[in-house]
């Protein structure tokens, strides 16, 4: 089918935007005589005089003339090259007599050290908070009264020892304390087995940030709110992480994890980089503030589950790149639509299944935005999965990321389709996922042609089946729907909406690039060209996709006919306000709807959907 490019702009509808990393297979470098000497980490939060966080790295045994100590180059659930790399200050070594060693900074993440020959070592350096480029869920943050990091934003590592046992210690403010999914050694002191664990892992710190303990399918799961107001009560959102723990457990079977953390951070709608990353052993979630009794309605049940499926896929069985990590460079994942696009999938399937055949409409809401989302973003009926990674790996394109998860999602639900139909309901994307979780190695699975081969094989499959699997085929959206009896219609309604297109300038920025008559916008006099910077005070942008959504739902979809608006506005160079009212506009979207009367064949298919049959070994 054909389409135009209407507005509002759709990548707002992407509630799930956000990745994920964080294997618990490390390489399995360092002499094996020394791998049971700890690598110990001492965390000093300063938070007068100037934020920072004073860290030290000792271990014993070193025995070498020389080697390296890195930060990572890339955090985990942000596969692409960083706009900006953490940054340690104030670096020095001792060794064990407390004389200082000899270093050569090689890059801005790597120093090499020449203990010549010393067996103890003491590296000290300093890590000051994030500017504010990074999205938040991978920004290293610190105020007066909390702190948040991905292990990776603080803890680097010494080159060829990162097998050995890892103990981390935080020396804190008066009335603070600190969480992590990791195993407590005492008040704010955690070890893991080695640092493959550290840099996926959200470590939670301040004087004011809520604790609740859960004990769910045999595993010990945290939840921590920071920003909460007041009058929060959390009745509501530990119901939802309990639905998601028994979602994400009855989907693909026993936790692979030992513990697990979900970090809920309420900010204010102003503040840049709202967002969520999943990991092995955790998850962190930036939302605005909302009330607390309406979290499901926020849509954060979509976003929470696409990051808890992560501690499976890559968190307990992945690609090779992510199941083995190489921290000194960005990794190389062919198939990370898979991984990205089964969670967005899965996260909006999953609740349909629980909830029965009844809700399905709702499922086919989710998929026609995710549709319309994606021919917004100038996709079109074929979706080759392997070319929407490269862009994202590459880095520079705003929009990328949403490409990936739209497509992915839907690549994941046409492959899901096919394959049910190849097999007469039997088999599904279902089963892929828990013939890669039972097969894959610990260095993870590969995207070669013949090892989708001989998973075709265990499904019962035709090769080309999984084709797109191996980086080769493309995917039809007209032709995979009708498998399962269901088509596209492109409708056009009255809402509540801006009233514009937009598009993204080179300055990650939203352009106007056509007003609708009598709309929102044109009621605030917007004009062709102008760059809208925030709505109501909330910052928008092509890479802000849910600070995105959410000022376009709250302020707008939300709001009544005709309650006030205020736009942000860049025009000819010069930043100004401009005041309109809420108004509706004529829009054009995707619906996907079941046929009338589809061959038995395809009832099969669309029945199998939302009833699967248990999984076969």
């Amino acid at each position: 089918m054909t389409f135009r490019r209407y507005g509002p702009l759709l990548v707002a509808l992407l509630a799930g935007l956000g990745a994920a990393c964080g294997p618990r297979r490390p390489p399995a470098t360092g002499p094996p005589d020394t791998a049971r000497q700890p690598v110990n980490y001492f965390v000093r939060v300063q938070v007068s005089g100037g934020m920072r966080y004073d860290i030290s790295l000792t271990t014993d045994r070193i025995g070498r003339d020389s080697l390296d100590f890195a930060l990572p180059t890339w955090v985990p659930g942000q596969y692409g090259p960083l706009s900006s790399q953490v940054q340690a200050e104030s670096f020095s070594v001792q060794d064990g007599r407390g004389d200082p060693v000899s270093t050569r900074r090689i890059s801005a993440t790597r120093w090499r050290l020449y203990p010549e020959g010393a067996q103890y070592l003491s590296v000290a350096y300093q890590i000051v908070p994030d500017p504010p480029s990074e999205p938040l869920p991978f920004r290293t943050r610190l105020d007066l009264h909390s702190g948040y990091a991905l292990g990776a934003g603080l803890f680097g590592y010494l080159e060829g020892f990162e097998a050995r046992p890892v103990r981390i210690s935080f020396d804190l403010p008066n009335g603070w304390r600190a969480a992590a999914p990791m195993q407590s050694e005492g008040p704010n002191r955690f070890s893991a087995l080695d640092y493959g664990a550290v840099p996926g892992t959200p470590f939670v710190i301040g004087d004011r940030f809520l604790d609740y303990k859960l004990f769910q399918r045999g595993r010990s799961h945290q939840v921590t709110v920071q920003g909460a107001p007041a009058d929060f009560s959390p009745d509501s959102l530990l119901t939802l992480v309990d639905e998601t723990i028994g979602l994400g457990s009855d989907f693909y079977g026993e936790p692979m994890y030992d513990r697990y953390m979900i970090a809920i951070h309420f900010v204010p709608p102003d503040v840049s980089g709202i967002g969520g990353t999943g990991h092995g052993a955790g998850a962190a979630i930036f939302l605005p503030e909302m009330d607390s009794r309406k979290v499901r309605e926020s849509g954060m049940q979509t976003m929470l589950l696409h990051q808890y499926l992560h501690a499976w896929l890559p968190g307990g069985f992945g690609p090779r790149d992510l199941a083995r990590p190489d921290w000194s460079r960005a990794p190389r994942v062919e198939d990370l639509w898979l991984v990205e696009g089964a969670a967005e999938y899965y996260a909006r399937l999953l609740p349909v299944r629980r909830s029965g055949g009844a809700s399905r409409e709702r499922f086919y809401q989710h998929m026609g935005a995710l549709a319309t989302l994606w021919l917004e973003l100038g996709g079109g009926d074929g979706i080759a999965p392997g070319e929407l990674v490269g862009p994202v790996l590459r880095g520079g394109d705003d929009r990328a990321m949403a490409r990936l998860v739209a497509g992915g999602a839907l690549a994941a639900f046409l492959l899901d389709v096919a394959i049910r139909d190849e097999t007469r309901g039997l088999r599904g994307l279902d089963q892929l996922l828990y013939y890669l979780q039972r097969s894959t190695p610990p260095g993870g699975y590969g995207s070669d042609p013949e090892s989708w081969a001989r998973a075709a094989a265990a499904l019962a499959v035709e090769p080309g089946t999984l084709a797109a699997l191996g980086g080769a085929g493309t995917l039809s959206l007209d032709e995979g729907l009708e498998r399962a009896g269901l088509r596209m219609v492109e409708r056009a309604e009255r809402r509540r909406t801006l009233g514009a297109r937009l598009e993204a300038d080179p300055d990650r920025a939203f352009v106007v690039a056509s007003v609708d008559a009598g709309g929102t916008a044109a009621s605030a006099g917007l004009r062709v060209g102008d760059r809208i910077l925030a709505i109501n005070g909330t910052p928008i942008a092509p890479h802000e996709v849910v600070a995105t959504r959410y000022a376009l739902d709250t302020y707008i979809a939300g709001a009544r006919t005709g309650a006030p608006i205020e736009f942000s506005v860049q025009r000819d160079g010069i930043e100004r306000e401009a005041r309109g009212q809420v108004r509706e506009s004529r829009v054009q979207h995707v619906e996907i709807r079941e046929l009338s009367s589809p061959p038995s064949q395809a009832l099969l298919v669309r029945a199998s959907l939302f009833q699967p049959t248990p999984p076969t070994p």
